[in-house]
């Protein structure tokens, strides 16, 4: 097995009764490895060793590919912390791990279920019907939505609104027959039960008073509908908007993104309230913004607070306060005013004709328009 000069050209292997020879050109390379073998190696390794192996060669390529590599364990360990899977990347998941030969079933799936629901997270910034509504089937519950009224509202809204004193946020749900109920607080009257949850209607929970005496405050119905062109806006696709009403009048448009805390959920925002797929951080974790100022350590100089940077705190202290300080930014993203993106500025004119008494607010092609009519006919009163 070696020659005169002691390198090596190949390498005999007993076994079984038999010989194999392997060619010295194959021992760094995945070719004399059994396939099943290469299968269970692979379940070993993490997301970006699998796409950095897939560049390697063909074999690998196709190995790395493979449902067997892992992809599904990938997929579900992903998810776990995510409000919100596209329906694309769990059915291609399905048909990854169905046995049942009447299902397109191809090799690469659990792998492009992964792919596909990044890029969905990443790209789609409008929501499906299925992913905004509760009551998609009688089995099932669908999203609550936590709702919390923006400072921008007013003292009338925020005094009792629960978030703003410090308690669980509302929580709101959207039915498909477009009408709106809530879970929590609990409401006087149950208005719907589904899948045993019960729902009342949205801001039941009120206690009214006249003249001292307790009495049942009115019923404010809720409604919603998707819009694609509203007054303040520019023309999105369908899920891009919702336009709620209240009372039997339009608010000013709720704007759909996705939630930048890397969740892959939803927010919808206007000038005065925000809509959350997901738990909203309570009040009381917001902080008052210090002062910073610029400190010299050994490792060069950082920004600390005026009150961390006081006493003898050692670097490594100094970076975990940092660390806390930034984690804190992220999820007083839901809690300070200057995080939002949809202000009383950039919809004014919403805002502006709600507060006059409209009870229709515009959209389409002709929004603008109505909204100078409108603007022309207050000026003439």
């Amino acid at each position: 097995f070696a020659d005169s000069k002691t390198s090596i050209k190949c390498l005999s292997i007993k076994g079984a009764g038999k010989t194999f020879l392997m060619n010295r050109n194959n021992l760094f390379t995945t070719g004399f490895i059994p396939d099943d073998l290469l299968e269970h190696i692979l379940t070993f390794l993490d997301v970006k060793s699998l796409v950095d192996l897939r560049e390697c060669n063909k074999k690998l390529l196709l190995a790395a590919s493979n449902n067997s590599a892992g992809w599904a364990h990938h997929c579900k360990l992903i998810w776990s912390s995510k409000v919100i899977i596209c329906s694309g990347a769990r059915a291609l998941l399905d048909t990854s791990n169905s046995n049942d030969s009447r299902m397109m079933k191809t090799q690469t799936n659990a792998m492009e279920a992964y792919k596909s629901s990044l890029v969905d997270a990443k790209a789609r910034n409008e929501i499906k019907v299925d992913e905004l509504c509760f009551d998609n089937s009688s089995d099932e519950s669908g999203l609550v939505w936590s709702f919390r009224f923006k400072e921008s509202a007013g003292l009338d809204w925020t005094s009792w609104d629960p978030w703003w004193n410090g308690k669980a946020a509302r929580k709101v749900v959207f039915l498909r027959d477009g009408t709106m109920l809530q879970s929590h607080p609990e409401g006087r009257i149950v208005v719907k039960v589904h899948n045993r949850v019960p729902l009342y209607d949205v801001f039941s929970e009120r206690v009214a008073r006249r003249r001292g005496v307790e009495i049942e405050p009115p019923r404010i119905e809720m409604k919603w509908r998707f819009v694609s062109r509203p007054l303040d806006f520019p023309d999105r696709p369908q899920g891009a908007y919702i336009r709620v009403s209240v009372g039997g009048r339009d608010v000013p448009t709720y704007v759909i993104r996705r939630s930048p805390n890397g969740n892959w959920g939803f927010l919808m925002e206007s000038c005065w309230g925000i809509y959350a797929s997901f738990e909203l951080a309570p009040h009381a974790t917001a902080t008052r913004s210090s002062r910073r100022r610029l400190r010299r350590t050994r490792n060069g100089s950082r920004w600390v607070n005026v009150g961390d940077s006081e006493g003898e705190s050692g670097d490594e202290e100094i970076e975990q306060r940092e660390r806390d300080r930034n984690v804190r930014q992220r999820i007083n993203l839901f809690v300070e005013e200057s995080a939002m993106s949809v202000t009383g500025y950039s919809q004014w004119r919403e805002a502006f004709l709600y507060n006059v008494g409209a009870v229709d607010l515009p959209e389409g092609n002709d929004a603008m328009n109505a909204f100078n009519e409108a603007w022309h006919s207050l000026l003439q009163r």
